[in-house]
Formats: C-alpha cells, sequence, structure tokens
C-alpha cells in the first residue's frame, strides 16, 4: 500500500472513530434501482439521473475500514428510501478521474449531487453513524 493509501486510510479511521465509527446497523440486501456502481463510463448517465431526483455518489475504497462499515448501512438506507435518491458507489482506486473531477481528499466522502452540480454544502466526510447518516441525507432531499 502507498504511503498516500495508508494516510487517507489512517486519517478517515480517525476521522470514523471521532464522529461515531461503528453505530451501523445489519444490512439487508439493497434494491439494484436505487444503487448504483459509478464509473466514467456511465458518469453522463448518472448525472441525467440526477435531473430526476438526488444521487449520493458515495466515494470510498475496499481498503477503507470506515468505507466497509458506512457501506451496508447506506445501502440499506437506499432501498429503506423507496427510490427517493439513487446511491452512486465510486471506487476511488477504480475511478481516480472521478475522484479527482471532486476533489475527494478523505473516505469515505458522500456528495449529494441534483442537476448534474454538487449541492452546497453537501459533503458529509467519514461515517457519522446511522442516525447522524439518516439526518444527512434528509437533509439533501430537504435541498430539493
Amino acid at each position: 500500500m502507498s504511503k498516500c493509501k495508508r494516510f487517507v486510510c489512517v486519517l478517515a479511521g480517525v476521522l470514523a472513530l471521532i464522529t461515531g465509527f461503528g453505530n451501523g446497523a445489519a444490512s439487508a440486501a439493497p434494491t439494484a434501482e436505487n444503487v448504483m456502481t459509478v464509473t466514467s463510463a456511465n458518469y453522463a448517465e448518472v448525472m441525467n439521473i440526477s435531473r430526476q431526483k438526488l444521487v449520493i455518489m458515495d466515494f470510498g475504497a475496499t481498503w477503507c475500514p470506515p468505507c466497509r462499515q458506512m457501506k451496508p448501512v447506506i445501502e440499506r438506507l437506499a432501498g429503506e428510501y423507496g427510490g427517493r435518491f439513487l446511491l452512486g458507489e465510486v471506487d476511488v482506486d477504480q475511478s481516480r478521474d472521478l475522484a479527482g473531477r471532486y476533489n475527494i481528499r478523505y473516505l469515505p466522502t458522500l456528495v449529494g449531487v441534483r442537476n448534474a452540480a454538487e449541492l452546497p454544502n453537501s459533503r458529509n466526510i467519514g461515517y457519522p453513524g446511522e442516525t447522524r447518516l439518516r439526518a444527512w441525507i434528509d437533509a439533501q432531499l430537504a435541498k430539493g
């Protein structure tokens, strides 16, 4: 693992501990229509979806402990919210161009996108636990 990856992982772990790492719950299987893997190849399609509803871009990596902790929780929430938003999962190791486009520096990072643009003050860095994650999602949905 490169020094940069190690640094980001350690930093993300510390941030997750501070913000409530470990407050997740067991997951149910997500509904495929509410969760989508985002790559350069389908990015334009995801941005078109953002014209109809909120897209939450979830930037993470398989080697990132807080990302692995949050993943089943946010996937379950995508199903529970019944299609009110699309969860777009971006693996920063596989889609470095997208991570660069969004200037991702810490993992996990959630970004609310509507009408192909990032919503103001929409970033959530780290895994804050399910309760605060729900509140953040509700706040993004309220923005339109």
